[in-house]
């Protein structure tokens, strides 16, 4: 079998290749290869809507299974990639079929860490299992981890009227991600709604729990591209056009890109990076695209009902706080040393926050307060 476009993972990042690539009118053939057994879908609704059923199938999944026939992209699911061969431009999948490319795409994604006696909450089948016991009644949730799934997940079971209960190893959670001053905010928010929140460890109180979550972070899945022979570090090296070798191009969580915006390397696991990765693999594909990518990182998170913020960086450094936390409605700027903004978190603040996109890539001060 021989393909021209071949998308190895069939998350978000791998789905926007075929998109863009098909409604910039690309032509010829093209294979995506998922593990799941399930079209390409969206993550968030999986830890906020969709786990507590405001959301139906049709807000997670890209398109109906149809709109692949009709683009003409053929989608192998419960299919996985075992090897692949630059050299040769060959991937072998998991049935023993041998399928040649004319140019590839890495979006593998990544796999959660576990931990004995506790569930992940990774995929659509995940948030499937925890929704129906969620469902069962009232329960006790035990969360081990202060990242954006563990808190995501604590806030929707907090709303279904489970006790909650979290051990999160920073002073405050999201510290690492937003600075202590920040954090608190969120912190706040999540006991004011019930949330037992017990920083400075990693391990749960004594006491009786109907589901224990790990929300300890991700492994990135490079073992393709290092068997490969690809650059592998902190994930799979790309130049600044997201390639990866010859014909061969990886996005999406895998991808360790050098950032023409920050003069770095960078590896970021959120929803809007592999959209935009993915879109602008699709766009290169199609002959639309030969800049290099350069789009400022994204995410936001809500933390149930009850607040959300929309942050482009990522930096760290002084921070600058406009507006008002209790009101709900601030601003925050990180600063390096030369008072240039290098993030921007805002809740309620969007136009700021779209905003500071401009300020990080020109290397340039907040606006006067």
């Amino acid at each position: 079998m021989r393909y021209e476009h071949v998308i190895v993972g069939g998350g978000l990042a791998g789905g926007m290749v075929a998109q863009e690539f098909r409604e910039q009118g690309g032509d010829g053939s093209v294979l995506l290869i998922a593990r799941e057994p399930h079209t390409p879908y969206h993550r968030p609704p999986l830890t906020k809507g969709y786990l507590r059923g405001e959301a139906g199938l049709d807000e997670v999944y890209m398109h109906p299974d149809e709109w692949w026939t009709e683009q003409s992209v053929d989608v192998r699911t419960g299919t996985e990639a075992t090897a692949i061969d630059p050299s040769a431009h060959t991937v072998t999948l998991s049935g023993g079929d041998s399928v040649e490319y004319g140019k590839l795409v890495l979006a593998t994604g990544a796999t959660p860490r576990t931990l004995p006696d506790t569930v992940a909450l990774r995929t659509l089948d995940d948030s499937q299992a925890l929704a129906k016991q969620l469902d069962s009644g009232s329960g006790h949730l035990g969360v081990i981890g202060g990242g954006f799934i563990g808190v995501e997940a604590a806030a929707s079971a907090r709303m279904k009227g489970w006790d909650v209960t979290m051990a999160v190893p920073e002073s405050v959670v999201w510290e690492h991600l937003f600075g202590a001053e920040v954090a608190r905010y969120f912190q706040r928010h999540l006991e004011e709604h019930g949330v037992h929140v017990h920083t400075g460890t990693k391990q749960l109180p004594e006491g009786s729990y109907d589901v224990t979550l790990a929300g300890i972070g991700v492994t990135p899945n490079t073992q393709l591209a290092e068997a490969a022979g690809l650059t592998v570090s902190n994930g799979v090296e790309t130049d600044d056009h997201l390639r990866a070798g010859d014909d061969v191009w990886a996005i999406g969580d895998i991808a360790n890109y050098q950032s023409v915006v920050h003069g770095k390397r960078l590896r970021i696991e959120h929803w809007d990076v592999a959209l935009n990765q993915g879109s602008y693999v699709g766009r290169t594909w199609a002959g639309k695209e030969d800049a290099p990518y350069s789009v400022v990182p994204y995410f936001f998170s809500d933390i149930g009902d009850w607040t959300w913020f929309e942050y482009v960086g990522p930096g760290s450094g002084r921070v600058d706080v406009r507006g008002s936390m209790d009101d709900d409605d601030f601003v925050a700027y990180y600063l390096d040393d030369d008072d240039h903004v290098v993030a921007c978190l805002g809740v309620n603040r969007s136009d700021e926050v779209e905003a500071a996109k401009a300020l990080i890539s020109e290397h340039r001060a907040a606006p006067a307060a």
